[in-house]
């Protein structure tokens, strides 16, 4: 029996999971022929899929054409709502979409220390000028952590709250900034060999930018990660590193 998984690999620019690279996922039978048409290959033959391979479990699913319910993004905190949507329905493309182009993410300082062969830090490292992490390795956390496969379900425990956190405007209109608490547990799929919760808590502050103010399309630009040394769950810094190797 042929039990290797139906693999695609092919160049994703555009679609949201990689930038001119080639990426590998394991076909379903959901997964969007228009963007993976290597899967319909699969679908054609009745081939096997690798559900049954303990290795195929390692490669997230090629994501299907079902398109989650989102807000338009005429309002930054939409955004935000958007992105907790998008990690509950496990759509790493249409995470992506609320990314701006020239996107970077801050690791917190411990969390950095604990994965730098991850984030290889310059020496004499400032977060004020160094780049160490933009929409590409962005693109590659989304795919590892929005996996069906290793997580049946995220519960977010607390995400921005519109009457109790922090949000700054900026003169013009084009930017907001907001500073808040976040704590989320991914759920490990069932039959996994991994049944440990995998939880995040911290805080964190993201600048969303529109390019105009009279007919706002926001995203998110920035996103600087804060550890809670109080708590034994990790960090959005953290997760990056574990998710993205």
């Amino acid at each position: 029996m042929n039990v290797r998984p139906l693999l695609c690999a092919l160049l994703l620019a555009g679609c949201g999971l990689a930038d001119d690279a080639e990426v590998e996922c394991r076909c379903t039978p959901d997964s969007d022929l228009s963007l993976f048409p290597a899967c319909a290959e699969a679908a054609l033959s009745g081939g096997d899929t690798g559900a049954g391979n303990p290795f195929a479990a390692r490669l997230p699913d090629c994501p299907s054409g079902k398109r989650l319910s989102l807000l338009e993004p005429t309002r930054a905190e939409f955004v935000l709502f958007n992105i907790k949507t998008t990690f509950e329905g496990f759509s790493p493309v249409q995470y992506l979409d609320q990314l701006d182009e020239g996107f970077w993410f801050i690791p917190e300082p411990e969390g950095m220390d604990l994965y730098r062969e991850v984030y290889q830090p310059p020496e004499g490292y400032a977060p004020e000028r160094d780049t160490l992490w933009t929409t590409a390795q962005e693109r590659t956390f989304a795919a590892g952590i929005l996996d069906k496969e290793r997580f049946q379900r995220a519960e977010f425990r607390r995400w921005y709250e519109s009457t109790k956190d922090q949000r700054t405007i900026a003169e013009d209109g084009r930017s907001e900034v907001f500073y808040f608490p976040y704590e989320l547990d991914l759920i490990p799929a069932a039959g996994g060999a991994n049944q440990e919760v995998f939880g995040i808590k911290g805080r964190m502050e993201v600048e969303l930018f529109t390019p105009t103010a009279e007919n706002p399309v926001w995203s998110l630009r920035r996103w600087q990660d804060f550890r809670d040394p109080a708590s034994a769950k990790r960090s959005w810094t953290e997760a990056r590193a574990i998710f993205s190797r």
